[in-house]
């Protein structure tokens, strides 16, 4: 099986991520990575599966990844799963289907197979704290609170959880 791993990162998180989806994954397949900015829409021929990464931006895949998804021009019999990265805590599921549904877009339109949605707590660039903690009506305790709870992520755990999702993804080829 031959798999394209692509994502989009602007603090590393979304990249780590895609490390441990590459590592797990290259252990049985032909396994490509690459950034976004190196991937154009049309350059899937070839691959049985990619997994596509994104941080959320205000409540959404970020624009670069919602654009390469909208442009997207992919061969029949294609498998996507797609994997994003956040500030927040564990997201409720009905929040985390508004992340996903760019992908799940992308695969109706192109009638492509989708594979699901790993989902992990990462960092937040410092220069965006305050307006996130603004966005987000939070007390300087609560937002305290919340930086303590994402400092260290993407971490070992994290990773293993990608690596699971990973398996689990290969198993329904």
């Amino acid at each position: 099986m031959k798999i394209l791993i692509t994502s989009f990162s602007q603090s590393g998180n979304t990249v780590k991520i895609a490390k441990a989806i590459s590592d797990e994954a290259a252990k049985t397949c032909e396994v490509s990575t690459k950034t976004l900015e190196e991937v154009k829409a049309g350059d899937l021929a070839g691959y049985d599966l990619v997994f596509i990464g994104s941080p959320i931006h205000v409540g959404s895949l970020a624009g670069p990844v919602k654009d390469f998804l909208n442009r997207l021009q992919a061969p029949s019999g294609l498998k996507m799963a797609g994997f994003v990265t956040h500030a927040g805590p564990a997201y409720p599921e009905q929040v985390m289907s508004k992340f996903v549904e760019p992908l799940q877009a992308a695969c109706e339109k192109n009638a492509l197979t989708y594979l699901g949605c790993f989902s992990c707590q990462g960092f937040l660039d410092p220069a965006l704290h305050e307006m996130i903690k603004k966005s987000q009506k939070l007390t300087d305790d609560e937002w305290a609170e919340r930086v303590k709870e994402m400092t260290g992520h993407p971490d070992a755990g994290d990773l293993d959880k990608a690596k699971a999702f990973t398996r689990d993804v290969l198993s329904r080829k």
